[in-house]
């Protein structure tokens, strides 16, 4: 696998708490002195937000539409 593509499947572990505790370690002091990888890592946790957040959205209004269905 590319290394990019290494580096997102960690990050994206690392913010789902799926590391080993020694490689969460890890994480945390290099998001102390990597300030770019520290704002990849700010970005991703907002993608993972928008992300939940349309999906709960996207619910939302198709809970709507059965309800009125249903309902009138």
């Amino acid at each position: 696998m590319r290394p990019a593509l290494e580096e997102i499947k960690h990050l994206e572990a690392f913010l789902q708490g799926r590391l080993p505790e020694e490689e969460e370690l890890d994480v945390e002091i290099r998001l102390l002195w990597d300030q770019e990888w520290k704002q990849q890592v700010t970005q991703q946790q907002l993608s993972y937000q928008a992300i939940r957040e349309a999906g709960r959205q996207q619910l939302r209004q198709e809970l709507q539409a059965v309800h009125q269905r249903l309902f009138g």
